[in-house]
């Protein structure tokens, strides 16, 4: 008996031995693979010759597979998936010669995390555009995504419906004092605060959602004397003494000169994350940018000292 050559195997061989085994018929296999019944008849004959078994049985009934045919099907499937997988590479890596992200994040990831990551990207796909659009707060963002006009949104998860979401890293909520405040910056208690009027966020902006729930738990109240929708004006307001505030650490970043910090009490950070919109199809481009946003380190987490 001669050995088998499988070089001499056609891959529509293979195609047609799945989709009648699929279809339980030749003349079902063939409306699937839009061609006549006969190519397909030909087709399985010509693989049963090479292979030298009979892979079907033909009766009133229709097709069925042979044992020896039932234990060649899954090997059939899998060089055809395999085969599906070459021409995906294929594609992702044509995709990547060109295309563009949209990205929309919130002002203190766009401003202090992702021109990182964008150089990092540009490095290795030149070619690809990627626009950047900063948003008041994630609410902003995720309407963007909703409105097809964002692909990529980079937000603090707060409540978040109907995104895929990736996480980033954890950014923690730190206190700002004015400068020359009596505050102890290793271990300060809640009575140290009161001290201080507050100054916050407008109850508007949803990304402070997480922290005006967490000030309405605490053991203490503390009196809210201003509120603004800038970080940097609040700080500036805390530098010239009018109260304290609480801001995650990449929202107050730069800090004014001479603004003391301290950590709460009670530990809070927020997460952050990339996220696309549900059931939505993206281009190769917006997937190599997320993957790239994933590798990305952490901002550097460190309290500001004490000014002498």
């Amino acid at each position: 008996m001669s050995a088998i050559d499988v070089s001499r195997i056609k891959l529509f061989q293979l195609r047609a031995l799945v989709a009648v085994a699929d279809s339980g018929s030749f003349g079902k296999a063939a409306l699937d693979l839009d061609m006549t019944q006969s190519a397909i008849s030909y087709a399985i004959a010509a693989l049963e010759e090479e292979l030298g078994v009979v892979l079907f049985s033909r009766g009133r009934r229709g097709a069925m597979l042979t044992a020896v045919g039932q234990e060649m099907l899954d090997n059939a499937r899998q060089i055809l998936q395999n085969l599906e997988q070459l021409g995906q590479i294929a594609e992702r890596s044509r995709g990547l010669e060109t295309g563009l992200v949209r990205v929309a994040a919130i002002r203190s990831l766009a401003t202090h995390w992702l021109p990182q990551g964008i150089a990092a990207f540009k490095e290795r796909h030149p070619n690809i555009a990627v626009t950047i659009t900063h948003c008041v707060n994630h609410g902003t963002v995720q309407a963007m995504l909703k409105e097809g006009v964002a692909d990529i949104g980079l937000i603090d998860l707060y409540k978040t419906s109907g995104l895929e979401i990736y996480d980033l890293f954890a950014d923690r909520y730190l206190a700002f004092f004015p400068p020359g405040a009596q505050v102890n910056v290793e271990a300060p208690s809640w009575e140290q605060f009161q001290r201080y009027p507050l100054i916050l966020p407008v109850p508007q902006d949803n990304s402070y959602a997480l922290l005006r729930e967490y000030l309405a738990q605490l053991p203490v109240q503390l009196a809210v004397a201003y509120e603004l929708n800038e970080d940097s004006a609040i700080l500036s307001m805390v530098v010239q003494g009018l109260g304290m505030t609480i801001l995650p650490h990449l929202a107050a970043i730069p800090l004014p000169k001479g603004i003391i910090t301290c950590p709460l009490p009670q530990p809070l950070s927020r997460s952050l994350a990339a996220a696309l919109l549900e059931g939505r199809l993206h281009s190769p481009a917006v997937y190599a940018f997320l993957e790239m946003l994933q590798t990305l380190p952490a901002p550097l987490d460190r309290l500001v000292p004490r000014e002498p």
